[in-house]
């Protein structure tokens, strides 16, 4: 009789982590939040970026100190490259796993999903076309 593993594959483990990672950062971020002083707003200043502490969460920009905004930079740049390899190794695995059901796949099935694959995406492009058209000009 064969027993069953309780063992999650490799990039299930890989998804649960990472989505963990992150659910760390942003409670870890949210604790350390707090409003500014009363009558004290944001400080708007201009300052160099880097790719890894570009952008504040949403919704903070407003709410959190200068000294909050370079703790949470800090905290990105610390977890900047952790993040950056996970994904890497997620689509790694991603295209390893599409590439194994590509090949159950017969040339014609191929052709199908990609024939259905190009439609739904001439689809796509029509409707934000449309919407585009539809919305008003916005000054």
């Amino acid at each position: 009789m064969k027993t069953r593993s309780h063992r999650r594959p490799l990039s299930m483990s890989l998804i649960v982590a990472a989505m963990l990672l992150g659910i760390a950062c942003s409670t870890a971020t949210a604790q350390d939040a707090k409003a500014p002083a009363a009558g004290k707003t944001a400080v708007k200043q201009k300052r160099k970026t880097t790719a890894s502490d570009a952008r504040l969460p949403n919704h903070f920009r407003t709410v959190v100190t200068e000294e909050q905004r370079q703790k949470i930079y800090a905290v990105q740049r610390e977890y900047g490259p952790r993040l950056r390899e996970l994904r890497s190794q997620l689509r790694a695995l991603s295209e390893e796993r599409n590439a194994k059901i590509d090949a159950i796949l017969t040339p014609e099935q191929r052709k199908q999903i990609a024939d259905l694959k190009e439609a739904a995406k001439k689809k796509r492009n029509k409707a934000k076309e449309e919407a585009a058209e539809a919305e008003p000009v916005k000054k």
